[in-house]
């Protein structure tokens, strides 16, 4: 794997508090991670105003595999990162800001984060997480997983100001780690990581 020096898609900064994101009602206690969706109170506001106040919005996770070796491509969050600085994490994720959809988002955060462009075909989504982080130095978002096959031989162009750098571990280990709390990996819910480990399952067996 290389990686390009100059990415003409990544961002002037690690991220825009005055980025606006669509404001959700929280989940309820049996939200269903396969078959429902966020309810939007069909409002918006700041970034940091959702991030200070613990507001209910919505981020895309897309998780990059290349199922010929059981590998996962994590990249190190930037120290600049407002949540879980230098911490290593999903592929390529982000919020979804105000008129993009979440597959748009998701393309967008591929090209800005590793230089990557995918077809939306190419997408797979998993299911839909509801994460209550804020106390835990993150944000409370509803994670839109998506799951995207690839190749550790792919060239990448990082987003310096968002990404300090990549490795392909294997995906056990990187399951042991979350499940485990490790704080070298930025926290995910017991349910994500089940749900994760699911799916991870049926692409690596050939059956996604």
């Amino acid at each position: 794997m290389e990686e390009q020096s100059a990415n003409p898609h990544a961002l002037e900064s690690a991220q825009d508090p005055n980025e606006v994101f669509e404001i959700m009602e929280p989940p309820p206690a049996n939200f269903n991670p396969y078959t429902d969706d966020p309810v939007s109170t069909m409002t918006f506001t700041t970034r940091g105003e959702c991030h200070s106040r613990g507001l209910w919005h919505c981020s895309v996770h897309i998780w990059i595999v290349d199922t010929s070796s059981s590998l996962i491509l994590l990249q190190k969050r930037s120290m600049k990162k407002d949540t879980f600085p230098g911490r290593w994490d999903i592929s390529s994720a982000g919020h979804v800001e105000k008129g993009k959809s979440i597959i748009q988002t998701a393309q967008c955060e591929l090209a800005e984060e590793l230089g990557i462009t995918a077809d939306a075909e190419e997408l797979q989504h998993a299911f839909t997480i509801p994460s209550e982080q804020t106390l835990l130095g993150g944000c409370n978002a509803y994670e839109h997983v998506y799951f995207l096959h690839g190749n550790r031989e792919t060239e990448l162009s990082l987003g310096t100001e968002e990404v300090s750098g990549v490795s392909w571990v294997p995906a056990s280990k990187l399951l042991a780690a979350l499940a485990n709390g490790d704080d070298n990996y930025a926290p995910r819910t017991k349910q994500y990581c089940e749900a994760m480990g699911s799916y991870l399952e049926k692409m690596l067996n050939g059956s996604d």
